[in-house]
């Protein structure tokens, strides 16, 4: 049987007997814990994050006669992908938490992509992805670990092959409030170096939205708690990715980011 407590409700703990004069704002013995948190990127099979799937949820390709006029219908009944467990699935999960991407063999400028799901945590989340050129890929910044639902804003006439899938953008399970809060990202213990700098192992950081406000938009706005794109070497199934980051854990909010939003109604 496995116990669990709360140490403490305190905003600062010390431990130990060491003690400097100056060091601590009352005099106290002991060295102040950390709150850093070293987070790997495993799937809930325990394996690395594998690549992002391109066209996970395979290409939709409606003939001439039934077009795109299922505005509002779940995609996923259409689909038969990697991601997708069955044709006429409902729900698709992902290893860990990432970023949805799609693209058009018709101009889809005027139409966006709807996505409900759910977080790492089980809360109702949801997305407007913009629609682009066509052959142009649209990506989104969100990081779903379920997906319940795919669907479109608007329709078009004519036969279009439509490629859904999943990206490298892997989310994070606490807020990310500023760049300066993560220490570090590693492969297999080897450090990578931001987009921009001189190094073999590259990466982006997405720091999570604002802390001060609840996520109101639809679409164009990051996700609640932040999220790392592995550009070089993508993750592959068999290299270890690690995050070492400090958290704020005095509110819920703070640790957690704001509220996700739930539902998407309009266009972005």
């Amino acid at each position: 049987m496995t116990t669990r407590h709360t140490i403490s409700h305190a905003d600062e703990l010390y431990v130990g007997n060491a003690y400097q004069g100056g060091y601590s704002p009352d005099g106290r013995r002991g060295i102040k814990m950390t709150h850093l948190y070293a987070h790997e990127f495993l799937s809930t099979a325990g394996v690395p994050a594998i690549a992002g799937d391109p066209d996970g949820f395979t290409c939709c390709i409606p003939t001439a006669a039934t077009a795109w006029t299922i505005t509002g219908a779940n995609l996923l009944l259409l689909m038969s992908g990697p991601l997708v467990s069955s044709v006429g699935a409902t729900v698709a999960n992902l290893d860990v938490p990432r970023n949805i991407r799609w693209s058009a063999c018709n101009n889809v400028t005027a139409i966006h992509l709807k996505v409900q799901g759910r977080d790492v945590y089980g809360e109702p989340m949801a997305e407007t992805i913009r629609g682009l050129a066509a052959g142009t890929v649209a990506c989104g910044m969100r990081c779903f670990k379920k997906i319940d639902s795919i669907s479109i804003t608007g329709a078009w006439a004519g036969a279009s092959i439509v490629i859904i899938g999943t990206g490298n953008r892997l989310g994070l399970p606490f807020h990310l409030a500023d760049k300066g809060k993560l220490i570090s990202v590693s492969e297999d213990g080897y450090a990578f170096v931001p987009s921009g700098a001189t190094g073999e192992s590259i990466y982006t950081v997405h720091i999570g939205a604002s802390s001060a406000t609840t996520m109101t938009s639809s679409g164009g706005q990051p996700d609640a708690r932040g999220a790392i794109k592995f550009l070089s070497p993508a993750p592959n199934g068999t290299i270890r990715l690690t995050a070492l980051m400090v958290i704020d854990h005095s509110t819920q909010r703070k640790a957690f980011g704001p509220p996700q939003v739930s539902l998407c109604t309009s266009a972005v």
